[in-house]
């Protein structure tokens, strides 16, 4: 297990079971964003580029000074460099970071620039979401921005990341014209749209346009009633847009993954394709492929994923790309929980169409390749007859699941994952039990590295957020920012000592930076 360097850790973070939810660098990773449980803050951190700097500054100096000392082995020259290499280990001492997880480096006070608190504080047990800008840029006030969300009848919040103030509301509106809050936040990937989801009262998107605030939006459903049969069922939980990167691969900016809490589901949506009998759109991706489903009440649609040998598969060879039924049902309970966070593979990764999913009491994450989602092979051709004829007719292909990502996850907090810009490594939050960071090989599955963040447990490590280096000089350094914390609930204490009944003091969450080497 390495420790990779940390840069910085939060000071500001204070309070009864206040920690950071999640965190997520801004596109052009100049700051951070994280929402903080028991006070209802968004707060926004600086990345600190100019503490990062000097660091590599002064190792920079005592690696040239070390280099000269070992070249030069004359005892007067080492002596006339000492007072030199004195003053170099000072600054090392009271200005960097400590590999030390228990030694984090504690002069340099990282602090948020800028916290919103807009709709007063939440209750103790709401959620919160919030979305960067996709086109999002320092350099360009006007584009500085990041949406928020809370639930409970509080509206899509438009927040302006220079100054903290409020630069415009979307207010969704239920079937009975009252005000309801969405609790999952996402902009489209040209940032032209808002979309807000995970109503209580239906199975409902809430789409705006961004520059046009209010109530003015238009709704799509997932099913024509809240207990109708057709359609996704479960509250709206994650959502995830294909990035885009101007290269040779570029996503549709309208088709969109959704996940749903109980019974777990993976929907893929494109809002272009509305019908009268299917506000939400037909799911399908590329006009060829059909449901990505799984849940308890998926049980009909699992029955496409199951095995059945037959005499003409081997002439067929359909069989060779089906999954073994032990091997779905291990992926679709998986997600049975409800579905945390949603991923789609950067456009820069070898397969720009894996889409990665995690889910609550879950330990793995996973991955699926939607190019296999049903009827269509990896290279577009239709499955072969008796397939179809084993479904009655219809499409018979299974999820393509490509690898799982183990981690302690026997929790209903949110454990996030995020992967670096080329989709080589995953960085996996665990659950309290564990308090690390698992470093994956996104491509095979393999576990590459962990290291610890809190030690002795006790919190979750239940935000991971990954930017390229600024300084870096391999491809694939960057900088991690992970979140930790997580609610403690104490059991009545039976004890007659009136002093052994007192709760035990735990410390807030907070955050942490780290460097990462490849």
């Amino acid at each position: 297990m390495t420790t990779p360097l940390t840069i910085c850790r939060s000071s500001d973070i204070h309070g009864h079971e206040n920690f950071p939810m999640g965190c997520a660098f801004s596109p052009d990773g100049t700051c951070l964003l994280t929402a903080t449980a028991s006070d209802g803050k968004f707060r926004l951190y600086d990345t600190p580029f100019q503490h990062l700097n000097n660091i590599h500054q002064i190792e920079h100096e005592r690696d040239n000074h070390e280099g000269e000392t070992d070249e030069n082995h004359s005892m007067d020259e080492v002596t006339a460099n000492g007072p030199q290499h004195d003053d170099i280990e000072d600054e090392i001492e009271t200005t960097s970071c400590s590999h030390n997880q228990n030694q984090t480096q504690q002069n340099y006070t990282w602090k948020a620039s800028l916290t919103s608190h807009q709709g007063g504080p939440p209750p103790s047990a709401s959620s919160a979401s919030y979305s960067w800008y996709p086109l999002m840029t320092s350099s360009s006030p006007l584009t500085s921005l990041y949406a928020t969300c809370r639930g409970n009848s509080m509206p899509i919040h438009l927040i302006d990341a220079y100054t903290s103030q409020l630069r415009a509301s979307y207010r969704p509106f239920n079937g009975v014209d009252e005000l309801e809050g969405p609790t999952v936040v996402e902009f489209s990937p040209d940032g032209s749209r808002i979309y807000g989801t995970g109503f209580k009262t239906d199975r409902t998107i809430a789409v705006f346009d961004t520059t046009i605030p209010g109530r003015e939006g238009r709704i799509m459903r997932l099913g024509k009633t809240r207990r109708s049969s057709d359609g996704q069922k479960g509250i709206p939980s994650a959502m995830a847009f294909a990035k885009h990167s101007g290269g040779d691969y570029d996503a549709p900016s309208n088709v969109f993954a959704l996940g749903t809490y109980s019974p777990g589901s993976i929907y893929i949506y494109d809002d272009r394709m509305a019908t009268d009998t299917n506000p939400a759109g037909t799911i399908v991706l590329h006009g060829g492929l059909a449901v990505v489903g799984h849940g308890k009440s998926f049980a009909r649609k699992k029955r496409r994923f199951e095995h059945t040998d037959n005499e003409n598969d081997a002439e067929d060879g359909g069989g060779e790309d089906l999954f073994s039924s032990a091997r779905v049902n291990w992926f679709q309970s998986r997600a049975r929980g409800g579905v945390t966070q949603l991923t789609w593979a950067p456009p820069t990764s070898n397969n720009p169409y894996v889409l990665y999913s995690a889910s609550r009491r879950s330990n793995a994450v996973l991955s699926r390749d939607v190019r296999a989602l049903s009827g269509l092979d990896l290279d577009g051709d239709y499955a072969s007859s008796s397939s179809r004829k084993r479904s009655g007719g219809g499409v018979s292909r299974s999820i393509c699941g490509l690898q799982s990502y183990a981690r302690d996850g026997d929790t209903n907090q949110r454990l996030e994952f995020d992967l670096d810009t080329n989709g080589q490594r995953m960085f996996v939050g665990s659950g309290s039990s564990e308090g690390v960071v698992k470093v994956y090989d996104a491509n095979t599955g393999k576990l590459d590295d962990e290291f610890k963040v809190v030690d002795g447990g006790g919190d979750a490590v239940n935000g991971v957020s990954f930017i390229p280096h600024p300084f870096g000089k391999n491809d694939g350094d960057g900088l991690l920012a992970v979140a930790v914390g997580s609610r403690h609930f104490h059991e009545e204490d039976l004890s007659d000592n009136e002093s052994e009944k007192d709760a035990i003091p735990r410390n807030p969450g907070f955050l942490q930076l780290y460097e990462i080497k490849r």
